[in-house]
This record gives structure tokens, sequence and C-alpha cells, in this order.
């Protein structure tokens, strides 16, 4: 009977999950245990690093996926997977310390709903919004390092989101009257990666709770692609009026702007939409020429929709020019979530 089971997301982590699994061994010892590390197909051999260590070990599992990618989904594949009563969730760059494991799991046993690792964060504005939505006062409302029931955890996958910005915050999210306890915890320097901006921080979570106000209806990378493209609007409009006031004709001035738009969209949804598959190098020029592709094809949904709407509303242009862009929005959401940055994705196909 296995007591506590660690799940570990892992992506590239072969540098470090030997360590990991090491330091959990010589803080638990003779404790029933197991350590699940979920692993999204690092290319790196994580997985075969993990295996080869099971062998030797047999409470070390891995959970290899093939399609699916964030750390948010491979925390539940975990705690689906888990057989112990009590999961603690950490992350696999050797950031989060196993020492403070048996804290967290006396904290549990006294009572908390959820024990959890507190960095020493400055009182930043993010902080200070995430605790204004969660109602608690919180020093790190944004772990990746805590502990709980694995019975309350399942309770509330149903209503988790699976590309949520922190599983830790979905789960406070969803469970506002849990007992929580926070323990300082010292963290220390990953190894390879680097720190999430403040920007992307903020960007993150008001997507997330955007969707979240929507009851989960509108998926928050839905959310951040519609809010990339408002931004996308202004970078337009704003080259071509500039073009116009550079003696352009108004066509070619267009062009200029939705070129530009375009490229721009692209990119930044490269960036804060799609984190975890990100297009790099000569990988990021097909993606923007495929792009390019998809919303021709959107711009002639759009066009197409509004006419129909205008024709059957009698002349309501407002509202045939906001069915064209809702039609534009969604295709080109769709079609470039799937072939581009998606499960799907035809350059993931390609390497492998």
């Amino acid at each position: 009977m296995t007591d506590l089971s660690i799940v570990v997301p892992t992506f590239n982590e072969a540098a470090n999950i030997g360590l990991v699994i090491e330091g959990l061994a010589a803080t638990l010892g003779d404790r029933s245990w197991e350590v699940i590390v979920v692993d999204d197909n690092s290319s790196d051999g994580t997985g075969d690093i993990v295996r080869q260590l099971a062998e030797d070990r047999p409470n070390v599992r891995c959970l290899q996926r093939i399609q699916d990618r964030g750390s948010a989904s491979a925390v539940h594949w975990g705690v689906q997977a888990a057989h112990g009563e009590t999961v603690v969730v950490m992350g696999g760059d050797l950031r989060h310390d196993p020492a403070l494991i048996p804290s967290m799991l006396d904290a549990l046993k006294e009572g908390s709903d959820i024990a959890s690792g507190a960095r020493p964060m400055p009182a930043n504005l993010a902080n200070r919004l995430i605790n204004l939505y969660l109602g608690r006062d919180l020093a790190d409302p944004l772990t990746g390092f805590f502990a709980t029931s694995r019975a309350f955890f399942l309770r509330s996958i149903p209503r988790m989101q699976g590309d949520a910005f922190r599983v830790f915050f979905d789960l406070v999210h969803l469970n506002r009257k849990a007992s929580l306890r926070e323990l300082p915890s010292n963290v220390r320097a990953p190894i390879g990666g680097r720190p999430l901006r403040q920007t992307h921080i903020l960007w993150a979570l008001l997507c997330d709770v955007i969707s979240k106000l929507s009851a989960g209806l509108v998926p928050p990378r839905l959310v951040s692609f519609v809010g990339v493209g408002v931004i996308g609007s202004s970078v337009h409009f704003s080259m071509l009026y500039a073009c116009l006031a550079a003696g352009a004709v108004f066509w070619v001035s267009q062009a200029l702007a939705t070129i530009t738009a375009m490229i721009f969209n692209f990119t930044i949804n490269n960036i804060l939409t799609y984190p975890t598959t990100r297009l790099r190098s000569g990988n990021y020029y097909k993606g923007l020429l495929l792009y390019s592709v998809i919303a021709s094809f959107g711009i002639v949904a759009n066009v197409s929709t509004a006419q129909l709407t205008y024709i059957h509303f009698k002349g309501h242009t407002f509202i045939a020019a906001c069915m064209g862009i809702f039609i534009d929005v969604i295709w080109r959401f769709v079609v470039s979530n799937r072939l581009i940055w998606g499960r799907s994705s035809v350059f993931r196909k390609a390497a492998a």
C-alpha cells in the first residue's frame, strides 16, 4: 500500500530529474512512497532516464505523453495515476526542496486541506491582484509545490482547466473555503530555463481569470488569442494611418497594415498564448507562412459572412462586421491551434 505519491511534470529535465529523485529518496527514506514523472515527450531523453532509474527503484514511474503538453494537464494525469492517499506536486528542475515534504504532511495531518511551499516573494502587482481575486492573503499564490489528499484533488479535477495558468491557483480558486497552510520554502535557482517575467504572469493570469468568469466556457488560450487580436488591431490602424500620412495610397497602406498586424499577432501568440509549444528558428518562419495561408481563408470567411449578415439584417453594418470578425477569429484560432501549435501540429510531426 502506497501512502504518498509525488507528481513531477517535466519537459527537458534530463540534467535534473535524477537529482530530484535522489533528493526524494534521501528525505522520505523508509516511508511508503512513489514518484510519478509525467514527461511531455522531452527531446533530451528525460523519459528514458526515468525508466532507467525505475529498473532499480520500483517506486519510480514514468508517464510519457506523446501529444499533450502543459504542466497543468500533466499534473492532472499524474494525480489520476497516483496510488497514494496523499499527493505532492513539485517541479523537476531542482527548484523545490524535498526536505519540506514532511512538514507538509504534518500540516495535512493537523487538519489542513492543502499545504504549500511559499517562496519569499515581494508584494508585487501580480500577487496583490491574485489575492484580491481569491479573497485570501497568500505569500505565494503561484507556487508549484504543494500537498493535498488525492481524494480532494480528484474531486476538483472535473472543474479544473487543463491549460490553467497554475494548478495551485486553479485548485485554490475552486476550493475557496478549503483550509490552507503555507510553509516557508527556500527556493533554489533552477538549472536551465528562465523565470517568467511579471508581464507574462499578468497576461496569463488575466486570461485565466476571464476564462473562469465565463465558467470555463471560453478557454484561457482562446481568451489570449482574442486579446492578442484586439491589440493587433491597434497595430493595424497605427500602421494604416502612418502609411496614409506618408502619402501612400489606401490599398498599399491597407496591405502593409494587414501584413504588419498579421506578423505581430503570430509572434505574440507564439510567445504568450503558446509558450509550451513555441516555434523557434526555422519553424517560426514556416509557421508564419502557414498562419498567413490560414489568415487568408479567414479574411474570405470574414467578408462572406459579413455580406450575408448585412443582407439578412437589411443593412445593419455593425452587426454584419461583428459577425464577420467573429467567424474570422474562430477560424484562425481553431485551425492555428490544431495545425501550428496544437496536438496535430505539422511541425511536431516533422520533428518526430
